[in-house]
């Protein structure tokens, strides 16, 4: 589907990987930015990796074409995502990868990072890797005693992160990883579902998907945001200016952080995008 496409060689904290780029040249300035978390949201959950609905590309198309750029904010790191972009029939104007890689359509529409925010993201978190290390790995060794039956596995590339059996799973395992964490200073705990990662404080989905706004200069209530797991919090939370939507079989901790707070609960992406078409195109685009 993809194969005409240039190849780009980044590098990242991941390693070099070869991104997909072009995403087509937007027709007109920047209006809006939609803001879409991959793994049950964009993708169905439980699907292949290019599971989407292809409405979802219809819809996204004919707003770019009116101004509105798009991306990807996920947990996944660059090497997953760069294997996501091979399979979409249309590619992002941005990414967003570990809850906080920036890269960026440039004016030919190819990905490249955002050199200086990138750098920080990893020197601050290779510090909290060196500096947590034995502790977490003390905790989880605990864990093993204390939750002999719950079955997970540490990541074989980030020693912060691990992946449990399934979402209930890690559901039984966050009192004792939160109690970790709340001994810790400047230390995040980013999950989505049965995947979870420690980080530093400082950067996370919002302030990533911060950053895009800035560099195309889209004002908050010009954003639409959607995600379904804990981690899409950080941007709601930054962003309540914004078009805040979520999934209607997000994480129960997610629906009820919506119910008490705000934003809205829609049966899937197209019907989330269809509300907030109906909603703000007066508002939010040109034309």
């Amino acid at each position: 589907m993809m194969g005409d496409l240039p190849w780009v060689l980044h590098s990242a904290e991941e390693g070099d990987v070869l991104l997909p780029g072009r995403c087509p040249p937007a027709e007109s300035p920047s209006s809006a930015l939609i803001s879409l978390d991959y793994d049950g949201t964009l993708r169905r959950k439980g699907g292949a990796m290019a599971d989407v609905a292809p409405q979802v590309f219809v819809l996204l198309g004919q707003l770019h074409r009116r101004g509105v750029r798009w991306g990807i904010n996920s947990g996944r790191n660059l090497a997953d995502m760069a294997k996501v972009l091979a399979l979409l029939p249309l590619q992002p104007d941005f990414i967003c990868t570990c809850e906080r890689y920036v890269y960026l359509s440039d004016n030919a529409g190819l990905l490249r990072p955002l050199a200086e925010h990138n750098a920080r993201c990893y020197a601050v978190n290779l510090k909290l890797r060196d500096s947590v290390h034995q502790p977490w790995q003390d905790t989880l060794q605990r864990l093993r005693v204390e939750l002999p039956h719950a079955v997970w596995a540490l990541s074989a590339t980030d020693p912060l992160s691990i992946e449990a059996r399934d979402s209930d799973t890690m559901d039984l395992m966050m009192p004792y990883i939160l109690r970790f964490v709340d001994s810790l200073t400047g230390v995040a705990v980013q999950r989505a579902g049965k995947y979870l990662r420690l980080a530093d404080a400082r950067f996370n989905k919002g302030i990533a998907l911060q950053r895009v706004l800035a560099a195309w200069r889209v004002p908050p209530h010009c954003l639409f945001v959607m995600g379904d797991g804990h981690n899409d919090l950080d941007a709601f939370r930054l962003f309540p200016q914004a078009f805040c939507a979520v999934p209607a079989d997000a994480h129960a901790d997610v629906l009820r952080w919506v119910a008490h707070n705000y934003g809205s609960v829609f049966a899937d992406v197209p019907s989330a995008l269809r509300a907030w078409q109906e909603r703000f195109f007066p508002h939010v685009l040109r034309g």
